[in-house]
């Protein structure tokens, strides 16, 4: 399914956001004391920046890739999952304290799932006219 109304705006701050995304959990991977304060012993530290690259990195990678096609299929499902993922960073950042987790994971959280819905919304009214 092509979504027409998808603006060119919508369309490019999804991109910066799970750009922005991919870039921090490299930038962790590098130096994981940047995702998490403490000292670059600490024992948990690295697998932290690890696990979290291993799904952002990819997870990110599909959402730009299925933002720059010219084939929308994927996005909704993409838009979603990526949005449900920086809710449960928003709920670890609050739980571990880490107000930049909290803060990064809720803007994206709501640009990701208002794309989400709007793309979702375009879907049914197709499905209505249609009908």
């Amino acid at each position: 399914m092509q979504y027409q109304n998808l603006s060119r705006s919508a369309i490019i701050v999804n991109a910066i956001g799970a750009g922005a995304a991919v870039a921090f959990s490299v930038a962790a991977l590098v130096d994981p004391t940047l995702a998490i304060s403490g000292s670059a012993d600490s024992p948990g530290l690295d697998l932290y920046a690890q696990a979290y690259a291993a799904r952002a990195i990819p997870l990110g990678a599909a959402l730009l890739f299925s933002l720059a096609s010219r084939s929308k299929r994927a996005l909704l499902p993409l838009l979603t999952v990526s949005g449900a993922v920086q809710l449960g960073d928003v709920a670890i950042g609050a739980t571990q304290g880490i107000p930049g987790m909290m803060v990064g994971g809720s803007a994206l959280a709501l640009i990701h799932l208002a794309t989400a819905g709007q793309l979702a919304l375009d879907r049914s009214r197709s499905a209505a006219v249609a009908a």
